[in-house]
C-alpha cells in the first residue's frame, strides 16, 4: 500500500530498478491531429483515450499501461493485471504517491480531477456514480507540432505508423443539439437573489452558481469536438474517453501550469460580457468590462484570493501578476483576464499547489468554504468533472491543467451540460441568466449526438 504522507513508507509498488521504458520516434511532415484520432480509433488501436491541444501542440495518448482512480472511499491504482486501493485521508496526496511509485521512467498520466473532489476537503457532499478522479498513464503517446509526430510507445508502434499513413478525410458531422426550454429561468434567478441576499449581508464575497441540461444520449466524442473546433476558439481543448465517463470541451481557462524548473502560473477569468456580431456593439462590450464595477469587483477579488493561495506554496519573493485584466475573447462570450505565477518552496511539489488553487477561484467563490456551502445548498445535481480540472502530470513535476468549462460530459447514458455565473453583491440575476445561457452555448449549438431523449 502507498502512504499519503510518506510515499517510501508502504509503497503500492516498490520501484523496480529496471523500469519500464518508452521506445522514441519521430516521423515529419504536419498532419491533423483529428483525422489521426480518427485513423487510431477506425483501427482498433486505442480504447481509453485523450487528446489535449495547448498554444503549441496536441497530445494523444491511448490504452492504459497504469490507471489510478478516486471514488467516493477510496483511492485504487491498476497496473499490471494488479488493482491495489486504500481509503480516502488525502486524495491528492495519495495519487501523488500513488504515481511516483510506478516503475515507469518519464512517464505522463492523463485525465480529469472532478469538482466532487472538493468533497475531501470542504463542506460540499455531492458526488456522481462514477470516479471523481481518473488518469491513465498510457502505452502510446503522440506528440503532434508543426514539423512532425514524436511517438513514444511501451510496445511496438507498427499499428501506430500504418494509421499515420492512412491517407484519409475528417468524417462530416452535423450538429444535433437538444431543444432547451429554459424552464429553470425563474428558480435559476431565485437561487441567485438568495444568494446576493447572503452576500450583502457579509455572509461571502461571491459564488459561482450553475446550471445544468441533461439528455439521455450518447454523445459522439469525435464529432462534436470536430464541430466545437470550427466554431470556438481556446486556451486548451480536449476530447477524453476514460469508460463510463468521457468529456468534449474548449475551455479558456487553465487551472494550472507548472514547468519542470517549480514556476506555478493560474490564469483566473472573471468579469464577462456578450460577443456581438455588430463590430461597435462588440467594442461597446468590451468596455463595459473596465467601466462596470460588478465586473472589476468581480475579478479583482479573484485575483486576490489567487494570489492569496499561490503565496501558500510559493516563495514570497517571486510572486508576481502578469497581464492584469487584458480582455480573452471567445465565440460567445469575452473575459477579463489575468495571470499569477510564482516558483514553489523546495519541499512542494505540483500537487500541493493544486490542492490549493483547486477548485479554481473562478468555479467556486470566496471564501472558498462560504461558496461551497452554498454550491451545495443550491445545485441539485452534483458537478462531475464540471469545474473541475482536465489535463497531464508528468514525473519531472511538469503540469498543465485546463478548468473543465465550456465542455460537454457523459456519465453512463447521461450526456450533460453546465454553466455558471459569478454572483456578487451587485449582481442582477436576470443578466446572471443570460450570462449562463452565452456560456452553455458554446457546446449545446456544437453537440452531435448518436440518439437523444429529453432528460428531467
Amino acid at each position: 500500500m502507498f502512504n499519503s504522507l510518506n510515499q517510501n513508507l508502504y509503497p503500492m509498488y516498490q520501484v523496480a530498478s529496471n523500469l519500464l521504458t518508452y521506445h522514441e520516434l519521430f516521423i515529419p511532415g504536419q498532419r491533423d491531429p483529428l483525422i489521426v484520432l480518427q485513423n487510431l480509433l477506425d483501427s482498433g488501436i486505442f480504447s481509453k483515450y485523450v487528446m489535449y491541444k495547448s498554444e503549441n501542440e496536441v497530445r494523444i495518448a491511448g490504452n492504459v499501461l497504469a490507471e489510478i482512480s478516486v471514488s467516493s472511499h477510496d483511492v485504487s491504482l491498476a497496473f499490471m493485471g494488479e488493482i491495489k486501493s486504500e481509503p480516502i485521508v488525502d486524495p491528492l496526496k495519495q495519487v501523488e504517491s500513488a504515481l511516483a511509485s510506478l516503475p515507469i521512467e518519464n512517464w505522463t498520466a492523463y485525465g480529469y480531477i472532478g469538482f466532487d473532489v472538493a468533497r475531501f476537503y470542504y463542506s460540499y457532499s455531492k458526488a456522481i456514480e462514477q470516479p471523481l478522479l481518473y488518469f491513465l498513464v498510457p502505452e502510446i503517446e503522440l506528440f503532434i507540432a508543426t514539423r512532425g509526430v514524436h511517438i513514444r510507445s511501451i510496445k511496438s508502434p507498427t499499428k501506430v505508423l500504418e494509421a499515420l499513413s492512412i491517407n484519409s478525410e475528417l468524417r462530416d458531422y452535423v450538429a444535433t443539439p437538444p431543444v432547451v426550454d429554459f424552464a429553470d429561468k425563474e428558480e435559476y434567478q431565485s437561487q441567485v437573489s438568495d444568494l446576493i441576499q447572503a452576500i450583502q449581508s457579509g455572509d461571502l464575497h461571491k459564488a459561482i452558481i450553475s446550471r445544468s441540461v441533461k439528455v439521455k444520449a450518447e454523445m459522439d466524442l469525435l464529432g462534436t469536438y470536430a464541430l466545437g473546433a470550427k466554431n470556438n476558439n481556446s486556451a486548451r481543448s480536449y476530447c477524453l474517453q476514460a469508460g463510463e465517463v468521457s468529456a468534449v470541451g474548449f475551455s479558456p481557462e487553465i487551472l494550472m501550469e507548472v514547468s519542470a524548473d517549480g514556476f506555478v502560473v493560474t490564469n483566473p477569468l472573471a468579469g464577462t460580457r456578450p460577443r456581438s456580431e455588430n463590430l461597435e456593439e462588440d467594442l461597446q462590450l468590451e468596455s463595459e468590462l473596465f467601466t462596470d464595477a460588478k465586473e472589476v469587483k468581480e475579478h479583482a477579488l479573484s485575483i486576490w484570493l489567487a494570489q492569496s493561495e499561490m503565496a501558500e506554496v510559493c516563495l514570497p519573493e517571486t510572486l508576481r501578476i502578469f497581464d492584469f485584466m487584458q480582455v480573452k475573447q471567445y465565440r460567445c462570450v469575452q473575459h477579463l483576464s489575468s495571470r499569477i505565477g510564482g516558483q514553489l518552496k523546495g519541499e512542494k511539489t505540483l500537487w500541493d499547489a493544486l490542492k490549493v488553487l483547486f477548485p479554481g477561484v473562478t468555479v467556486s467563490g470566496i471564501d472558498k468554504h462560504k461558496a461551497l456551502q452554498w454550491i451545495e445548498r443550491l445545485e441539485k445535481e452534483p458537478r462531475g468533472i464540471y469545474a473541475g480540472g482536465i489535463g497531464w502530470v508528468n514525473s519531472s513535476g511538469m503540469a498543465d491543467i485546463a478548468i473543465a468549462i465550456r465542455s460537454a460530459y457523459q456519465y453512463g447514458d447521461w450526456v450533460y451540460l453546465n454553466a455558471g455565473a459569478g454572483i456578487v453583491a451587485e449582481s442582477i440575476p436576470e443578466n446572471e441568466y443570460v450570462e449562463s445561457v452565452n456560456k452553455m452555448n458554446t457546446m449545446l449549438t456544437n453537440l452531435v449526438l448518436k440518439s437523444a431523449s429529453k432528460g428531467t
